[in-house]
């Protein structure tokens, strides 16, 4: 029985979630003033937090729209072939960057504004840990793989 399911339209679909999360972010931060004002008077949270917020978002959007358009220059590569090179451990370093930017963004925002971003910068310092070891296997290897292209 042929197996439906392979690698390539694993990398596909991942790329296409990708492309969606893309514009997702996209339009989230245009309609960031709405966003904001629903915020606060749906939390009842002070007016004053409203400015702060909606900063907090926009700097967040730039790291969110980086680390996509990343992450998918990185599925292009990986779905080309190209895994252990160079690139893809500089991506996997930015993306974690983008990471540790959004824990620092939304970490002050949790403990002073609204408790549930403290939650956001836990998950994204997590993450950040996460693609960081990936990164340290990708640079092993890619290490490895050029030890190996100068022996033969």
């Amino acid at each position: 029985m042929k197996n439906l399911w392979d690698d390539r339209k694993s990398i596909t679909l991942t790329r296409i979630v990708v492309a969606l999360a893309i514009a997702g972010s996209i339009i989230m931060t245009v309609c960031g003033p709405r966003l904001v004002r629903w915020m606060v008077t749906a939390h009842t949270l002070p007016t004053a937090s409203g400015p702060v917020l909606l900063g907090m978002g926009y700097l967040c959007a730039v790291l969110a729209l980086v680390m996509l358009c990343t992450l998918y220059r990185f599925l292009r590569r990986i779905e080309q072939g190209e895994i252990f090179v160079a690139r893809n451990v500089a991506a996997l370093r930015s993306i974690s960057w983008c990471c540790v930017g959004a824990a620092f963004i939304c970490l002050p925002a949790g403990v002073f504004i609204y408790l549930p971003f403290a939650f956001l910068a836990v998950a994204a310092g997590f993450m950040a840990l996460i693609v960081r070891v990936l990164k340290n296997a990708f640079e092993q290897a890619v290490r490895m793989k050029d030890e190996l292209d100068y022996t033969v």
